[in-house]
């Protein structure tokens, strides 16, 4: 198995784990236990690099760690999907839609943040589009696994 479908495959996981613990984020109504000024709360909890010990701290926290490492993967696993030409084009096509998705999807995340109250329609949409990006990079695995 190839280093870069391991890498796919983990991709997927992040960004599985991430969209599950940005749900519990949503359902626990946690989305500013972290503060919402951008610079001092964001990407920092509270203007802490850690969160303090509360529940709603820990899982906003854990979900702007898991966005920043589900983000990572996905451009690595970009890169090494477009260097290799043996890939194939379908996934690769796939991998860059999913990232350049992802830039818009953390300026929805910023944006959820930022707000007083929590937005319907911008919660909804930052959910949207990371199953779009969840979708996309599942495709790519479906794809690379063929060839």
């Amino acid at each position: 198995m190839k280093t870069r479908y391991v890498l796919l495959i983990l991709t997927v996981l992040a960004l599985f784990a991430l969209i599950t613990v940005g749900a519990f984020v949503t359902a626990d109504e946690a989305g500013n236990a972290c503060g919402s000024q951008i610079g001092t709360d964001y990407p920092l909890c509270q203007g802490q690099f850690f969160p303090p010990l509360q529940v709603a701290a820990i899982a906003e926290w854990s979900h702007r760690v898991l966005a920043s490492l589900s983000a990572l993967l996905l451009f690595v696993t970009t890169f090494l999907y477009w260097r290799a030409r043996d890939s194939p084009r379908s996934a690769r096509r796939s991998l860059y839609v999913a990232s350049a998705i992802i830039v818009f999807e953390i300026a929805l995340g910023a944006a959820v943040v930022a707000s007083e109250e929590s937005l319907a329609w911008l919660v909804t949409l930052h959910q949207a589009n990371a199953m779009l990006v969840f979708g996309l990079a599942s495709m790519a695995s479906a794809f690379a696994y063929k060839s």
